[in-house]
């Protein structure tokens, strides 16, 4: 009996790429029914895949494959001569000459061409590949899984989009009190920067359609829905889980639901819903002492906002020059969707709310 192991549905996507990043079990090595057997990775999150039956592991996929929902990693067998017959009636892949792609059975003809040389010329070009011959390498770090989606995610977000970061230095100090009031006054549980911030950007970007929206097709969608993404640091790179309907949530509510994520997201425990679907994202540099800096958007998102390090620093306060709590607000946004003086008109509205604690008090309940 043959029982494939496919790649599953692992979100609202079917066309989300997958990449193999470890096989637990080894080809020909027995297996029970419910144990894992390989681990697969999307959109910088690792699922493992069990076993459906019970029997004998064979592989038609190799680490670092990447692959699609639905395809078959490997299969579960009783034994190798009926894994070898299964794989004979899997339907053959076109062959590949030269950058050209022949049907069997077809000659290489003018008219069996069906990949054109104009096609091929639009491929995206292969950046160059190190040399090690016998240089000293010190770690070999494989290129794969969570760090290779995210270089791939970063050169689509820079490629397709005209991207432009505009930065506000903003005055901290009146938050920071309100934030130290609120523990002063009971609340029992720590409330960060991001997590206020989260909420007052869910206020603004009411304001600001246009910078809580995403490109689709040849429409740009202003999004009526308040999703934000929050960009939590890890060993091997960067994830970004979303907290869904910010604006209708206490400050207290999403401070409780940013660390639910970033514990999950710190265990590889995040599921395609907790990171898919945000309409703005919001990164801070802080922990790791970055003054400024600018963000790379997370596509489709059209905006996101960088934190810089939050501290006392000399600032002109009321006509006179003292020590305040200072900051930060780097926005990048696309271009081609916001033109300059919405983004400084959000960022301007963000920094006034910021300084002003009859206006951010009402937001922060």
């Amino acid at each position: 009996m043959i029982t494939p192991i496919l790649v599953p549905k692992l979100g609202m996507s079917t066309s989300e790429d997958v990449t193999v990043v470890k096989w637990i079990k080894s080809d020909g090595e027995p297996v029970e029914k419910g144990e894992p057997v390989v681990i697969i990775e999307t959109a910088k999150v690792t699922h493992e895949i069990e076993a459906q039956a019970s029997g004998t592991v064979f592989k038609l996929k190799k680490v670092k494959d990447k692959v699609k929902i639905g395809d078959p990693l490997g299969v579960v067998a009783d034994s190798r001569e009926e894994f070898e017959a299964y794989k004979e009636t899997l339907a053959k892949e076109p062959e590949v000459t030269a950058g050209l792609v022949f049907e069997e059975g077809e000659d290489e003809t003018e008219e069996g061409i069906r990949l054109s040389f104009e096609e091929e010329e639009e491929r995206p070009p292969v950046a160059p590949t190190a040399e090690v011959g016998d240089r000293v390498v010190l770690k070999r770090i494989p290129f794969i899984g969570m760090r290779r989606t995210i270089a791939d995610n970063l050169v689509t977000s820079l490629s397709t989009g005209a991207q432009l970061t505009v930065v506000a230095e903003a005055d901290m100090t009146e938050i920071a009190h309100f934030r130290k009031k609120l523990m002063l006054d009971g609340l029992g549980e720590k409330v960060t920067f991001v997590d206020m911030l989260v909420k007052l950007l869910a206020s603004v970007l009411k304001e600001f359609p246009i910078v809580n929206s995403s490109v689709a097709g040849d429409e740009i969608i202003c999004w009526g829905e308040y999703h934000i993404g929050v960009a939590v640091a890890l060993e091997d790179g960067l994830v970004v889980p979303v907290v869904r309907n910010a604006d209708q949530k206490s400050l207290l509510a999403v401070s409780r639901e940013i660390k639910k994520l970033a514990r999950k997201a710190q265990k590889s425990e995040l599921n395609p819903e907790h990171y898919q679907g945000g309409t703005f994202t919001l990164s801070s540099g802080g922990k790791v002492d970055v003054d400024f800096m600018t963000p790379i958007i997370n596509p489709p998102q059209n905006a996101i906002l960088g934190i810089g390090k939050i501290g006392p620093r000399p600032a002109v306060h009321q006509g006179q020059l003292t020590i305040r709590t200072m900051t930060y607000l780097c926005l990048t946004h696309d271009h081609r969707v916001i033109d300059g003086a919405p983004a400084g008109m959000f960022l301007g509205k963000l920094k006034e709310i910021i300084e002003h604690p009859e206006q951010f008090q009402n937001i922060l309940k």
